[in-house]
């Protein structure tokens, strides 16, 4: 039998068929595509920030396939790591950009070229690390100018632009980022044609981090996906792959995931496989998907986090777990109490969490990143 392909991307910056949920910010991508190329303005910065597996690191993707497919403008990408200085990687981007600008119209192909430095955890993807010592003396923070401005004024000479992004954000100092933001100010005098797009986790709206530059940007809040937006997310790949999904299957399906784009993708994969041979995907298909999606969340994602928290950390998302099985809110101070302790006690194990992606906040409460995780946190 011929294989067909599965239309669900559940991996790392894998972008799914349909995008459900994020029109708003997708219309917003397209405006400041346009403002910068069209109405010669620069425009706000666009800022994404939600847990990780919400889809931050595909639209920094999507940014650049709008500027390069409609205007054949470049990307100048750099993604943060951990106690690193992201300013050397962004002014290797910018040189790079540069060489490519530079090229003889007849020579350039911008519209298929990204230019990309990428600082990430090793063994995900292909990508090239470029490693620097962290923490090292010697500030960069000088020679960005000329590599932002020389590009930008490169970019007008040329009647071209480039779309500028940073992923991992909430890793930078506010130093480093108030440096970029000054330059940036700058150019919006100058109408330079650059877009710029950022996204981190929701820690990047900290004080500590807090710069005015972005403060003025066009924000958005990822978040998981409503009912309705998963059971499309769900739908419309199945049935652009020619193997249509029951409305019935789709429901158990979204339920399922908890509208966790990650987990969409997931359980859409193992109802795609369950349903191979068949011209549909029925609800069988999905309930035979489910303990497989399932499986697969525990081994993956939820074991991750729960082997890298500490002992401290573990009696921290235990008693979360706990509150979370009740009616009770799961706030801050419910598990200090839970745990015979203070908030302000538990404040860094709290922080240390949200910043490792494994918890995050609503409001007042605290829940688990990954729908589903509070139940493998219990069973441990």
């Amino acid at each position: 039998m011929k294989r067909v392909e599965n239309p669900y991307r559940p991996g790392f910056n894998e972008p799914p068929k349909e995008l459900a949920g994020r029109e708003a910010v997708l219309e917003d991508l397209h405006d400041a595509v346009e403002v910068a190329a069209l109405d010669g303005r620069t425009p706000r910065p666009t800022l994404l920030a939600g847990a990780r597996g919400v889809g931050k690191t595909v639209l920094l993707a999507q940014a650049a396939a709008i500027a390069g497919s409609e205007f054949g403008w470049p990307r100048v990408h750099t993604e943060l790591r951990p106690d690193t200085p992201f300013t050397p990687d962004l002014i290797d981007a910018l040189g790079r950009v540069r060489d490519l600008v530079e090229q003889p119209p007849s020579k350039r192909t911008l519209k298929t070229e990204s230019v990309t430095v990428r600082a990430g955890v090793p063994g995900i993807g292909g990508e090239v690390r470029l490693a620097r010592a962290a923490g090292s003396a010697e500030d960069p923070t000088p020679a960005l100018r000329p590599a932002l401005t020389g590009l930008a004024e490169l970019a007008i000479a040329r009647e071209t632009g480039f779309v500028l992004t940073l992923d991992e954000a909430h890793l930078a100092t506010r130093r480093e980022l108030s440096a970029l933001a000054a330059l940036l100010q700058e150019g919006t005098g100058e109408r330079w044609p650059v877009v710029v797009v950022i996204a981190g986790l929701p820690l990047m709206r900290a004080p500590e981090h807090s710069v005015t530059y972005l403060e003025r940007g066009t924000w958005h809040e990822l978040g998981l996906l409503s009912s309705e937006e998963t059971v499309r997310a769900l739908r419309l790949p199945a049935e652009a792959g020619g193997r249509p999904m029951d409305e019935d299957a789709a429901i158990v399906l979204a339920e399922a995931s908890g509208g966790y784009p990650y987990a969409i993708q997931l359980y859409g994969h193992h109802a795609w496989r369950a349903s191979a041979g068949h011209d549909r995907i029925d609800l069988a298909a999905a309930q035979a998907a489910l303990p497989r999606a399932q499986r697969a969340l525990e081994d993956g994602l939820y074991a991750v986090r729960w082997s890298a928290a500490s002992p401290t950390q573990k009696r921290y998302l235990t008693a979360l777990a706990t509150i979370a099985a009740t009616t009770n809110p799961t706030t801050a101070r419910a598990v200090a109490d839970e745990l015979g302790s203070t908030p302000k006690q538990l404040s860094s194990v709290r922080d240390e969490l949200i910043k490792a992606g494994t918890l995050t906040v609503d409001g007042d409460e605290l829940r688990f990143t990954i729908p589903g995780m509070s139940a493998y946190v219990l069973a441990r």
